[in-house]
């Protein structure tokens, strides 16, 4: 993460942002602001503003699934070294690991669990609350990009949040922390080659 560039601090984290991050913002901004401009009463440069905004809350959206894993291991004693946003979603880099499954278990769980929590509160917005087409369209996209930032992510194979869990209820029945890592590794791969194999069938 060398070429990261620092942002500043949240709640005492440092917080990067990658060049590659700039590009997805970009490409958010247009593709979403060009559906925008299909909206009645939406012209000029409104369409675009509104694209770049929504680009930025699912970046916060990211975030916010990154701070979650970050409180609860701030929680357990565990330094968390920096956050990181770039192309394929964000990282949380900690100081160690958990001294027990359990604890593994819940830094793991912490960020879908957000996303989940955030999928809920937006659905519900969108269904309660009275709001122009333009506006509940944002909504309706960032609920989506929550529910699936949730279930991606508990994928149950290394590196992703699944893969942690897994780690964590392969060393609880095991008792060896390291059983877990190969195990969800191997798990992981499994899912690796699996999406390699049918992003190449016909």
């Amino acid at each position: 993460m060398n070429s990261s560039i620092r942002v500043g601090n949240l709640f005492g984290i440092p917080f990067y942002v990658n060049p590659s991050w700039f590009l997805v913002l970009a490409l958010v901004t247009f593709d979403f602001g060009g559906d925008l401009t299909n909206f009645s009463g939406l012209s000029g440069v409104l369409p675009w503003f509104l694209g770049f905004v929504t680009a930025l809350l699912l970046f916060a959206s990211v975030l916010a699934h990154e701070l979650g894993h970050s409180f609860v291991a701030i929680q357990q004693g565990i330094e968390v070294k920096s956050i990181t946003l770039f192309l394929f979603g964000g990282l949380a880099s900690l100081e160690k690991e958990s001294k027990s499954p359990l604890e593994a278990f819940l830094v793991a769980i912490a960020g879908p669990a957000v996303s989940l929590l955030l999928f809920a509160l937006l659905t519900a917005v969108q269904a309660n609350a009275n709001l122009a087409s333009s506006l509940a369209s944002i909504v309706a996209l960032l609920a989506s990009i929550n529910l699936a930032l949730a279930l991606f992510n508990l994928i149950p194979g290394l590196p992703l949040d699944g893969g942690n869990i897994l780690k964590a209820l392969v060393w609880q029945v095991t008792d060896n922390p390291h059983k877990g890592v190969l195990f969800a590794s191997r798990v992981g791969q499994f899912f690796g080659w699996g999406g390699i194999i049918y992003g190449v069938l016909p």
